[in-house]
């Protein structure tokens, strides 16, 4: 169950449903837990596997490439510039790199009757008005709740 609280916006003053987070992230332990119950590896062999998960895509990444995790999506390189930037293409050099991103895009799903899109969450999410409360997660949890949307920040893959 996914949840929702309404929120103003600024520009027009109106209120649209917001995504609330209700509880602590999932971790990789608890990740672990249920890739466990759902197949037959091993909690050391799950956990090996993703603690060399986000080495091998950078190593991808940096010789160019994207990197597809398939049902899941492609993880890409993007580059913040410099402000100003060249005059010329000859004067464009590494050091006018400000910033190195990794952006992510949904799995191109495709549904009948409907049009192709982007993402990860399934047609069949059911979304219920959040009304503050601590809901029970699907692991262990601290009981934290920030109500925030979920925005993490940081590279995801380490």
């Amino acid at each position: 169950m996914a949840y929702f609280k309404p929120k103003k916006l600024k520009s027009n003053g109106k209120y649209y449903p917001h995504a609330v987070i209700t509880d602590r992230p999932m971790e990789t332990d608890e990740l672990v837990e249920q890739i466990m119950e759902m197949s037959t590896v091993h909690k050391a062999d799950v956990l090996a596997v993703l603690s060399v998960l986000p080495g091998v895509m950078a190593r991808g990444m940096n010789a160019g490439r994207s990197v597809h995790l398939q049902d899941i999506g492609f993880f890409r390189y993007t580059i913040a510039a410099r402000k100003g930037g060249q005059d010329t293409p000859d004067k464009v050099t590494a050091d006018d790199i400000e910033l190195t991103r990794i952006r992510f895009t949904p799995e191109t799903r495709y549904t009948q009757g409907r049009a192709v899109t982007r993402n990860l969450a399934p047609d069949s999410v059911h979304w219920t008005r959040w009304k503050g409360e601590t809901q029970p997660s699907t692991g262990g949890s601290d009981g934290g709740n920030d109500g925030s949307d979920g925005s993490q920040e940081g590279n995801p893959l380490g």
